[in-house]
C-alpha cells in the first residue's frame, strides 16, 4: 500500500517528463472523484468528510483543531492536530510527513497515513495517473459489484458516478428531468446505459470499480454524440428512479427495443426507506461476475 501511494507521489513529481500522463493525479474515494484535494510537500491530502464510513469513527474538535479517527476492527485510535507533524496512535507519538490542514473551513487529512493505519484499500493506475481508495464499506461494495449477487451489484452500479478518461469530455446536459434510468443487459451488472436530462451514456465498470464512459449522446440541444456506440444489449432490464417522488419503475426490454413495465415500488411501500435502485427480475442469473463467482 505504501508503495502504491509512493508511486502516486512520484507520478505527480515526474508528470512533465511523461507527456502521455496527466499532469495532476486524480483521487477517487469509493468511486467518487475528489474535487477538493490538496498537495502539500508532494503529499496528498483529502477532505476528512470523504472518509466517513460506518467502520470508522471520525470526529473533529474545532477548538483544539484535532482530528480523532478510530477503527474498532483494527483496534486503533489516531489523533492528529492541525499544523503538527506528529500523530498519536493508541497514545503513542509517531512522525508524519504532512500535518492536518484546515483551509477555508474544511479539514484535510494525509491520505497515505490514514489509509495505511486504518487498512483502507488503495490502488494506483499509472496510465490514468489516479489513485483509487476504498474505505471498508467501499471495499464491501466493490466485492459485491464485481462478483456478488446480481441485484445487489446493480444497486451499487446504479449509484456510481460517471468517470471520463483521457481527452474524452462530458457533453453539457441541456434538458430537464427528475428521473434517471439505468438499463442493463440481461444477467449483467458491469455494463449499462444511463438516461438523464435528454442524455444517454454507455459506460462499463473497470477493474478498479469505476464506471467509465465509453459513449454519450445528447438527444436535445445540439444533438451531439461522441465515443463508440455500444453493440446491441439484446434482452435487457431497466430501472427508472424518479428521485423526486422516490418511485422506482422497472421492467424488461426486448432485443428490438420494446419495453415492458413489470412493477413499481416507492419509499412509502418500502418501510419509509429510500427507494431501491434495483430489484430482482425473475429468471435472471448473473453472467458477468469476475473470478468465476456467479450471483443470482
Amino acid at each position: 500500500m505504501a508503495g502504491i501511494l509512493s508511486s502516486l507521489l512520484a507520478a505527480q513529481g515526474s508528470a512533465s517528463a511523461a507527456p502521455a500522463v496527466k499532469e495532476e493525479a486524480s483521487v477517487f474515494v469509493n468511486g467518487r472523484l475528489q474535487v477538493e484535494v490538496l498537495t502539500v510537500n508532494n503529499r496528498t491530502l483529502i477532505q476528512l468528510v470523504a472518509l466517513k464510513d460506518p467502520a470508522w469513527n471520525i470526529s473533529y474538535e474545532s477548538k483544539k483543531k484535532t482530528v480523532i479517527v478510530s477503527s474498532p476492527s483494527n483496534q486503533k485510535t489516531i489523533t492528529l492536530k492541525a499544523g503538527e507533524k506528529t500523530a498519536e496512535i493508541n497514545g503513542k507519538k509517531v512522525a508524519i510527513d504532512v500535518p492536518v490542514t484546515v483551509k477555508e473551513g474544511r479539514t484535510y487529512v494525509p491520505l497515505r497515513f490514514i489509509s495505511e493505519q486504518l487498512g483502507g484499500a488503495v490502488s494506483f493506475n499509472k496510465e490514468e495517473n489516479r489513485a483509487v481508495i476504498r474505505t471498508p464499506s467501499g471495499q464491501a461494495d466493490y466485492t459485491t459489484l464485481m462478483s456478488g449477487d446480481l441485484t445487489e451489484a446493480r444497486e451499487v452500479a446504479s449509484r456510481l458516478e460517471l468517470v471520463y478518461e483521457d481527452s474524452f469530455k462530458p457533453l453539457p446536459e441541456t434538458g430537464e428531468g427528475f428521473t434517471i434510468t439505468n438499463t442493463y443487459p440481461k444477467g449483467e451488472a458491469l455494463r449499462l446505459k444511463r438516461d438523464y436530462k435528454g442524455m444517454t451514456w454507455y459506460a462499463e465498470v473497470n477493474k478498479e470499480g469505476l464506471l467509465v464512459v465509453k459513449w454519450q449522446k445528447d438527444s436535445l440541444g445540439e444533438k451531439s454524440e461522441s465515443g463508440t456506440p455500444p453493440k446491441s444489449f439484446g434482452e435487457a432490464v431497466f430501472f427508472s428512479d424518479n428521485f423526486m417522488s422516490e418511485l422506482l419503475v422497472y421492467g424488461t426490454v426486448t432485443a428490438d427495443g420494446k419495453a415492458t413495465e413489470l412493477g413499481r415500488i416507492s419509499s412509502e411501500g418500502n418501510g419509509g426507506m429510500a427507494s431501491a435502485l434495483a430489484v430482482p427480475i425473475e429468471g435472471e442469473i448473473r453472467s458477468d461476475a469476475v473470478a468465476g463467482t456467479i450471483g443470482k
